[in-house]
C-alpha cells in the first residue's frame, strides 16, 4: 500500500520535470537549423520520458527494450541536471548584462560551452561511479567482549536492477571476500525498486559467494518497500542473507540491532520499533551495534549507549550540487562522526540510483576493524 502523499509528490516532481525538460528544449532548438526543430523536440522527448517508461514496462517484462530505455534515461537524467543548471546560469547572466547593454548576447556560445560541459561532466561520473573505493577504519570500543576482535565488511545502497547487474556485484563479492571479513553488513537499498531484472540477471547467485564466519546480515531500505517488501525480503533471504526487521542478531556478546527502515510507515500504515523498545532487548554493557538506512535523528541514537551506528541512503547526493542539500538534511550527508561516545559511519553507497553517475563521492565499500576492551 502507497499513502496518497506519495502519489502526488511523485506527481509534482514529474511536472516539474517535464518543464525543465520544456525549457532546456526551447534554449537547444535556438542552435537547431529551423528543419531539425522537430526532429530534436522529438528526441528530447524521448530521453526525457524513457527512464519512467522503462521502469514501468520492466515491472511485466524484463527485455532489450525495457533495458535500453532505462540506459539511456538513466543518462540523460543525469545530463539533464547540468544542462537545466547551465542554461538557468547563463541565462541569468545574460539577463543581468542586458539590464546594462543590449549590444552582448553570448546566448548561442553559452549554450554550446553548457552542453560541452555536460557530456565532460556525464562521462567523468559514469567512470567515477564504476571504480569502487576500499576504505579501511579501526574503531576501539570501550566495552569487553569475549571476542576481542572482528572484521566487518560494511556496503549500502547497491541499488542492484537493470543498472547495477552482474559486472558491479561481481566487484563487490570480490572485493569483499579479498578483504576477508568475520562479518558483512549490507545497510539497506540492495535492490533496486523491481526484483524483475534482479531474478533475470540471476544476481542471487553472486551473492551466495559472498564469505565471512558470521555470514552475511542486513536491513531494508526504502528502495525494498518501494519495489516491494515482501518479494524482496524472501528473495534475499533465499540467497544467503539474513534481513533484520527490528530484530537483535548476537555474535558471541556482541549485540546488532538492524531495524526496519523508516519508511515502513507509507507503505504497511504501521510504525517501526522504537529505539528504546529495541534497547530493551540487550544488555548495554557489552557492545552494540545498530544499522539503520536513514542517518535521521543521528543524535538521538548515540544518546542511548549505542556503540557503533551504522546507515546509508544519502549518497552523498550522488550528484553535485546535491551534495549541498544532504549536507543540510542529515546531521552526517557521508562518513565518520564521533557522537558522544557512538562512532557512526554514513555510507556514500555501493550503487547508484537513476543516473549511473557520481560526482559528489566515489563508491564504497567500508572495512572495520573493531578492538573491544
Amino acid at each position: 500500500m502507497r499513502s496518497s502523499t506519495f502519489y502526488i509528490i511523485f506527481t509534482a516532481i514529474l511536472v516539474l520535470y517535464l518543464m525543465a525538460n520544456l525549457y532546456i528544449l526551447h534554449r537547444i532548438q535556438k542552435l537547431v537549423p529551423h528543419h531539425y526543430k522537430y526532429l530534436t523536440a522529438t528526441l528530447i522527448s524521448i530521453l526525457a520520458l524513457s527512464f519512467l517508461v522503462g521502469r514501468i514496462l520492466e515491472r511485466y517484462t524484463v527485455c532489450a527494450v525495457s533495458d535500453f530505455l532505462i540506459w539511456i534515461g538513466a543518462l540523460w537524467l543525469g545530463m539533464f541536471i547540468y544542462l537545466f543548471l547551465g542554461f538557468i546560469i547563463t541565462d541569468s547572466i545574460q539577463g543581468i548584462v542586458h539590464l546594462f547593454t543590449k549590444a552582448i548576447n553570448f546566448h548561442s556560445t553559452a549554450c554550446v560551452l553548457v552542453t560541452i560541459a555536460t557530456i565532460g561532466i556525464t562521462f567523468a561520473g559514469f567512470i567515477n561511479a564504476r571504480i569502487p573505493y576500499m576504505k579501511e577504519i579501526t574503531i576501539h570500543i570501550d566495552k569487553p567482549s569475549s571476542i576481542k576482535h572482528i572484521k566487518i565488511a560494511y556496503a549500502s545502497d547497491i541499488h542492484l536492477g537493470s543498472i547495477i547487474a552482474n559486472s558491479r556485484l561481481q566487484k563487490l563479492v570480490t572485493l569483499i571476500n579479498n578483504a576477508q571479513p568475520d562479518l558483512i553488513i549490507f545497510g539497506g537499498d540492495i535492490l533496486d525498486e523491481d526484483i524483475k531484472p534482479v531474478i533475470e540477471n540471476n544476481l542471487g547467485e553472486l551473492l551466495v559467494q559472498l564469505k565471512a564466519q558470521y555470514g552475511v546480515i542486513a536491513v531494508p531500505g526504502n528502495h525494498e518497500y518501494i519495489g516491494g517488501i515482501q518479494n524482496a525480503i524472501e528473495y534475499i533471504k533465499n540467497h544467503n542473507i539474513r534481513i533484520l526487521k527490528d530484530e537483535v542478531y548476537t555474535i558471541g556478546d556482541i549485540q546488532i540491532i538492524g531495524r526496519d527502515d523508516r519508511s515502513k510507515i507509507a507503505f504497511t500504515g504501521s510504525r517501526r520499533l522504537s529505539l528504546n523498545t529495541l534497547l530493551q532487548q540487550v544488555d548495554v554493557a557489552k557492545p552494540v551495534i545498530v544499522i539503520d538506512h536513514q542517518p535521521f535523528a543521528l543524535s538521538h541514537t548515540a544518546s542511548y549507549q549505542v556503540d557503533l551506528l551504522l546507515s546509508g541512503h544519502s549518497h552523498h547526493g550522488q550528484l553535485f550540487p546535491f551534495n549541498f542539500i544532504t549536507s543540510k538534511l542529515y546531521e552526517i550527508s557521508h562518513g565518520y562522526k564521533k557522537i558522544n561516545t557512538t562512532h557512526v559511519y554514513v555510507s556514500s553507497g555501493y550503487g547508484t540510483w537513476g543516473p549511473p553517475i557520481r560526482t559528489t563521492s566515489r563508491p564504497e565499500i567500508v572495512v572495520f576493524d573493531i578492538y573491544f576492551k
